[in-house]
């Protein structure tokens, strides 16, 4: 992280990446009666980042200014996680100071890579570094899981067991480092609509799947065995056979497992060092492929 200090106490400007999550293992529970589902998932963060820069500037009190870069464009109204995210933190701390946001878009929409979650929990990191009323971590993990399942996970980043609604964070010691190609079609899912498709499969009790024990989540995250999973492909890839057919072509050319990350409809294939990788990527030209690798847990 880059920073411009105005002060040692209050930096007027903090540049943040927003890094992009897959789901090496997700199994969804039955739906609860607040419309949450309990979950069990290893996340893990890849080189895949969204660019923030956070400019304080009191001209603007009270306002937030956002402006959108980058290749996949999104909303620069109040439903942008950035934007929520900064008005739960005000809202938090009681502290009231202009910024202007600049965000790079990289991380492919509606893609199951928890990019609005990662855009939404740097924003919190940048906004605790530069108010005169900085809150505790566990108070940031408060405002984090009230905006979004991914969120508390996507705040700390790394390799981490996420249980619960996925506000349930433990981190993982020692993970493997792993090299990734992720493949991005046309294809884009609902993330409701996949929940939804998922509880209608699953209505019954004996129909939902089980958890993986810690022992083996633990296990698959420092690269043993144990293989991928995510209960979400069988939904979607009836409605997507496309989002199917890149999973298969990852395996052909040479991923030693690949799965559908979250909710979808990105795909990624793990690979055995960042040239095979790189090449994988290069044989999608009708897709936004990215060679990316395993990235650790952020200082905050």
């Amino acid at each position: 992280m880059k920073t411009e200090n105005r002060s040692e106490s209050r930096p007027i400007r903090v540049d943040e990446l927003a890094a992009a999550k897959v789901n090496l293992f997700l199994s969804v529970g039955k739906r609860r009666a607040d419309g949450y589902h309990e979950i069990t998932s290893l996340m893990e963060t890849v080189s895949l980042c969204d660019k923030l820069t956070f400019t304080a500037d009191d001209s603007l009190l009270p306002e937030i200014k956002l402006s959108i870069l980058g290749k996949y464009p999104v909303p620069k109204d109040p439903s942008n996680l950035v934007i929520r995210a900064a008005e739960a933190y005000f809202e938090a701390t009681g502290a009231r100071f202009g910024v202007s946001v600049s965000l790079e878009k990289n991380i492919p929409t509606e893609a199951g890579l928890g990019g609005g979650s990662a855009d939404a929990a740097a924003t919190l990191r940048a906004l605790n570094r530069m108010s005169p009323r900085p809150l505790s971590s566990e108070e940031l993990r408060e405002i984090a899981a009230s905006l979004g399942a991914d969120v508390p996970f996507c705040l700390c980043g790394g390799t981490a067991i996420c249980r619960g609604i996925g506000d349930l964070i433990e981190p993982v010691p020692d993970p493997a480092h792993r090299f990734y190609t992720v493949v991005m079609g046309q294809d884009r899912v609902s993330t409701a609509a996949a929940y939804r498709s998922h509880d209608e499969k699953n209505a019954s009790d004996d129909a939902v799947s089980s958890p993986l024990p810690n022992d083996e989540l633990l296990l698959l995250a420092r690269g043993g065995a144990t293989s991928l999973h995510n209960d979400f492909e069988s939904v979607v890839f009836s409605d997507h056979p496309a989002i199917a057919e890149y999973k298969t072509r990852l395996l052909s050319l040479g991923a030693t497992d690949a799965l559908m990350s979250g909710s979808g409809a990105a795909v990624f294939g793990l690979f055995a060092d960042p040239a095979s990788a790189s090449r994988a990527a290069a044989a999608f030209p009708d897709a936004d492929a990215f060679a990316v690798e395993t990235v650790g847990r952020y200082d905050f």
